[in-house]
């Protein structure tokens, strides 16, 4: 039960767990150990068929608020779930299969007290195992136009300000089964600032049973259509002046015949033309982005 009588947390952290296994218990720990304390733990346990609910009850910790499907609903369903209990300020994503760093949370609490026009905001990440750290873009308008092509902000790593999701009544979008989270952060750009802090605050366990492993295929599909929906709701366009397949491998970096340099160029300059009357976009970075990316699928055909 939730004691609303005491004063609401800063932070409320929300993380989906079905069959948790051997990775769920450093996940909780890695929370429970933060430099900042002012923060609930909703766990959404999506009806775990192991022992993961004896697991997350063996933590006697009073920051904890453990949820239970009676079914198994989904990841995103679980999260929007938990987002609804929270009564934070700001909420923190996790996964039951990564670690946070013990400074994550205070690193982005004060992040986002200082940038309070910042609605999302990402940090980079460690991949588990091999100890990689990839660069996400950081500059605002280049990070804004990427989000074209793909998502570039590490879900599991993301803090959100709730106040902005109740005003413009963000939520996941459940239909994206495995990719609500780049249609989240995809839509916040139209109403927020969507950032990355350019330091490591998560390590991220890469493995076969992860969504982004086992479902890649749906994953990617369900990304097509959000690459097509900005387009749509970003820039104006109609539905039947998209050159579909032309801007899918353009925009995933896929391989151009030279053969269609002329059409690609020609779609370029049509997406560039109709930013000029939505003004969504800086022109320079998108005109800069959607030519490197040209220039990439282009080079890409000559080699093969």
């Amino acid at each position: 039960m939730i004691n609303f009588s005491v004063r609401p947390p800063s932070v409320s952290v929300v993380m989906p767990v079905y069959n948790g296994g051997r990775y769920l218990v450093e996940a909780i720990q890695s929370l429970l150990h933060q430099t900042f304390l002012d923060f609930e733990f909703i766990i959404v346990d999506d009806g775990s068929t192991d022992q993961t609910v004896e697991t997350i009850n063996s933590f006697r910790d009073k920051r904890i608020v453990l949820l239970k499907n009676a079914v198994n609903l989904g990841n995103y369903p679980s999260r929007n779930i938990g987002m609804e209990m929270a009564r934070g300020r700001y909420l923190c994503v996790m996964d039951a299969d990564d670690v946070a760093m013990p400074a994550r949370l205070e690193r982005q609490y004060k992040y986002m007290e200082q940038n309070p026009e910042t609605g999302i905001c990402g940090s980079f990440i460690q991949n588990i195992p091999s100890g990689i750290c990839p660069r996400f873009v950081t500059d605002e308008n280049l990070l804004k136009v990427a989000f074209l092509s793909n998502n570039y902000c590490s879900h599991p790593s993301l803090i959100i300000r709730k106040e902005f999701l109740n005003r413009y009544q963000l939520r996941y979008k459940e239909d994206y089964v495995y990719s609500a989270d780049f249609d989240l952060c995809a839509r916040g750009f139209r109403h927020f600032k969507v950032q990355n802090i350019p330091e490591v605050l998560l390590q991220y366990r890469r493995h076969a049973e992860q969504i982004s492993t086992a479902k890649f295929t749906e994953q990617q599909m369900y990304a097509d259509a959000i690459r097509i929906k900005q387009l749509i709701e970003n820039l104006g366009f109609e539905p039947d002046e998209i050159r579909h397949s032309l801007h899918l491998n353009l925009m995933k970096r896929e391989r151009i015949d030279v053969e269609l340099k002329t059409e690609l160029e020609k779609w370029i300059k049509a997406i560039i033309s109709k930013n000029r009357v939505r003004l969504y976009y800086e022109e320079n970075v998108l005109g800069g982005f959607l030519g490197s990316l040209s220039d990439f699928c282009l080079r890409k055909a000559c080699k093969q």
